[in-house]
């Protein structure tokens, strides 16, 4: 872990889609993120520390529900696992450690805070979420300002990057900064040279298309086309056709669940995988 939470290394999967429509593993990536040169006091452990009550209470803030509810079970599924395999070792302290579970949606609507209020009022003395890093924006303050500790495996926004979270934040995903890196360098090693980027407008989508074009361009490559939508848009066929008109050779896609809207018309408009 580098100074303010966040992995200093990590390992990038690239998987390829096939004609049968499942996807195989073509490499894997080794990268590592620089570490931040200042680190502010609002980014050292600061504020109230709760008094414990002398049992180990996470708190889970996961997608129950909403777009990103696929993601939900499994991370669920292993906050279980690890609490059943603490538990049966003895626990914590000799208490069990206990859990709490909270819906962190996906933001539409916003139902985070009011979740993150039930967990802090309940005694969690960490939260683990939320999966999205929109999601975790909207509560970290609420959660660090309470000096519990908060921890996601699957924030990758830059934003936490140099958050004053008074040192209680932390993740297990490594920075956009890797990832964008790793899509950029892979876009070229395919050959293309013009790119459209679609990404959606949140913490997770901006952050990672900045760094995809970034890095992208440095290598020299051109974006043609850099558009952000919303996510909750009924269709996108002028995202699509934007793109579109600026004849990419390929196009990056960032997106969650609202991909099934956007892929189908990448192919209607020939610039999908039938283009």
């Amino acid at each position: 872990m580098n100074s303010t939470g966040s992995p200093s290394a990590a390992t990038v999967g690239i998987y390829q889609f096939g004609q049968d429509n499942n996807y195989k593993n073509v490499r894997y990536v080794n990268g590592t993120t620089p570490d931040q040169a200042n680190i502010r006091a609002d980014q050292k452990v600061s504020g109230p520390i709760p008094k414990g009550d002398g049992t180990l209470t996470f708190g889970t803030l996961l997608p129950a529900t909403g777009d990103s509810s696929f993601l939900g079970a499994p991370q669920f599924a292993g906050v279980d696992l690890a609490i059943d395999e603490i538990n049966k070792a003895g626990g914590v302290l000799g208490k069990d450690v206990k859990q709490l579970k909270g819906d962190s949606g996906d933001g539409s609507p916003n139902i985070a805070p009011s979740e993150t209020d039930k967990l802090l009022r309940g005694g969690a003395d960490v939260i683990l979420g939320a999966a999205s890093s929109s999601v975790s924006l909207s509560v970290i303050d609420k959660i660090t300002g309470a000096g519990v500790v908060q921890i996601s495996a699957g924030n990758t926004s830059t934003a936490f990057d140099t958050y004053p979270d008074h040192g209680m934040y932390f993740r297990t995903a490594p920075s956009d900064v890797l990832q964008g890196q790793v899509m950029a360098q892979t876009i070229s090693e395919d050959g293309h040279s013009n790119i459209a980027i679609l990404a959606r407008q949140d913490a997770y989508g901006e952050a990672l298309a900045k760094n995809v074009r970034s890095f992208y361009e440095e290598s020299g490559g051109k974006v043609v086309s850099y558009v952000l939508y919303d996510a909750n848009a009924a269709n996108y066929t002028a995202e699509v056709e934007k793109a579109k008109a600026q004849h990419p050779d390929a196009i990056v896609l960032i997106s969650f669940d609202e991909a099934k809207k956007i892929v189908p018309e990448l192919i209607k408009a020939g610039i999908g995988q039938n283009g």
